[in-house]
């Protein structure tokens, strides 16, 4: 069964807004591929409301929701080959709005699999789009939905999530990767 991609801020590592230079970037955690046209200044800032925390992770947490992660991460990830996953550069900007690092990347996983079993799932729909969830305290998944060789996709109806094989969940585990934890299944509570 996949397991749920989440950041693990702990008390050091930086949190960042939203990406800066990219249109239409509420994209970046609906599924939809950026690859085409994806700006070269495409950067994250840190967040001003975490003035104390600099250090960089190999898994940052930011407002998009989007996955921003070190070059040793994505190179990890990448050598397995997932399907329908691209790679996005992006900069991070610190405090003095400097760039801190060239050379992140947000994964982008763009398949959408509608394989979540509404009728023993716990949730609530959006209010401004029914096609969305807005809250799940009980998440069941169809296992014959998900097609086994999918590394990373993300749920329909949950898109800005991202459910991660548990091979190669635990493959990043044992890198030891800062800032990175996946949740199962029974575990998860959005």
């Amino acid at each position: 069964m996949p397991v749920v991609w989440e950041w693990d801020v702990g008390d050091r590592f930086c949190v960042l807004d939203g990406v800066l230079n990219v249109e239409d970037e509420y994209q970046l955690s609906k599924g939809v591929s950026r690859a085409q046209g994806f700006p070269a200044d495409a950067s994250f800032a840190m967040s001003a409301k975490h003035r104390k925390y600099i250090a960089l992770a190999d898994n940052i947490s930011n407002l998009n929701r989007a996955l921003v992660v070190s070059r040793r991460l994505k190179d990890v990830i990448e050598a397995r080959r997932p399907r329908d996953v691209e790679f996005l550069r992006v900069s991070i900007i610190d405090h003095k709005k400097k760039v801190a690092s060239d050379d992140y990347f947000i994964v982008n996983p763009f398949k959408v699999v509608d394989c979540i079993d509404k009728d023993k799932s716990k949730y609530r729909w959006n209010n401004i789009d029914p096609e969305k969830m807005s809250s799940c305290t009980k998440l069941v998944l169809k296992p014959e939905a998900i097609n086994p060789e999918l590394l990373l996709f993300r749920p329909q109806h949950l898109e800005y999530y991202v459910l991660v094989h548990p091979d190669l969940a635990a493959a990043l585990e044992e890198e030891g990767f800062t800032g990175l934890r996946f949740t199962p299944i029974d575990e998860f509570e959005s």
